[in-house]
């Protein structure tokens, strides 16, 4: 990729591989700020009912231009249909939330992302000892958390389950096998260049939900974010190209959520990244035949959050 990121490589394929732009009206929700990383502070929001226990503590790692509040309707539906299971969504280093402004639309390495998620997560554990801990990664998140649990020591791990919803497990036919490999020596050579969506995305758009697309929300979020560094692009570009790899690493109780008109990946991708499970690994497949990308904005939202309690339901009942 070359620094003005000329049209001849239509790179618009590759960013909408990459985009998950939240879809969700301003946050109502009050934000918790608290200290997970020496040094630094993040918020978080909590979906947590004051007169009950949970047993089971789901952790939400939001999206790719996303922010905690993503999180908004499945925690409210939990506090109305299952006040057991508690929610918890911070905001993600480099995202729009991020508190240190300069570092928006950027991260140096994606272990630090790895890093947080186990620093919050040890202070989930902290407050609900005895719950069981669920990672729920959405696009984006699923990148994260599954690579987190790939390099996690196996007899250690940090949570007890996952759900992946609209995970992106590999890149689109449509890109050329070169590209994501030079978007990382271009990543390499100008790590801090930034670039702007419009650029990247070259006059596209990628329909999000049955109703909103990405170009009729990104501006409307307070957190959305103009540009981003060749870095960060270069770090998900890496994450993408190495789901099917972990795949074989994970062990835990897993929950895939995935919508038939998602234009980043389809059904039968999903599938391939299944196929690559242990044999012993439980998993759960959920396709919505007319959901997008967003499932958790998208009008068949309340489905999914069925099916998700359900499966909770079950890592309850089992030993």
């Amino acid at each position: 990729m070359t620094v003005s990121c000329s049209r001849w490589l239509n790179l618009s394929g590759l960013w909408a591989l990459i985009l998950a732009v939240a879809c969700t009206p301003t946050p109502s929700w009050e934000t918790h700020p608290d200290r997970y990383k020496e040094g630094e502070t993040f918020g978080f929001r909590k979906w947590l009912d004051p007169e009950v226990d949970p047993d089971v503590v789901i952790i939400g790692i939001h999206g790719f231009s996303g922010a905690s509040v993503d999180y908004d309707n499945l925690g409210k539906y939990l506090l109305k249909h299952q006040p057991e299971t508690a929610l918890y969504a911070y905001e993600l280093r480099g995202q729009g939330s991020d508190p240190i402004h300069q570092r928006r639309g950027d991260i140096g390495q994606a272990e630090e992302w790895y890093r947080d998620l186990h620093a919050f997560t040890r202070l989930v554990r902290e407050r609900h000892p005895q719950a069981k801990v669920v990672w729920y990664g959405e696009s984006m998140g699923a990148l994260i958390s599954v690579h987190a649990l790939c390099q996690a020591e196996q007899d250690d791990a940090p949570c007890d389950a996952l759900v992946l919803s609209s995970a992106i497990v590999r890149f689109r036919d449509d890109i050329p096998h070169w590209v994501p490999g030079l978007v990382r020596v271009a990543a390499k050579a100008l790590p801090e260049e930034r670039i702007t969506l419009e650029t990247l995305m070259q006059g596209d758009d990628v329909q999000m939900t049955q109703d909103a697309s990405h170009k009729g929300q990104a501006a409307k979020n307070p957190w959305h974010i103009d540009e981003y560094t060749l870095r960060l692009i270069g770090n998900l570009t890496r994450l993408i190209a190495g789901m099917n790899d972990c795949a074989s690493e994970l062990h835990l109780p897993l929950l895939i959520l995935h919508g038939g008109r998602d234009e980043l990946n389809q059904d039968r991708d999903i599938r391939g990244f299944i196929a690559r499970l242990p044999e012993d690994t439980p998993v759960t497949y959920h396709h919505y035949d007319k959901a997008y990308h967003l499932l958790m904005h998208d009008r068949q939202r309340k489905r999914v959050f069925q099916d998700v309690t359900q499966w909770i339901d079950g890592l309850r009942s089992a030993e």
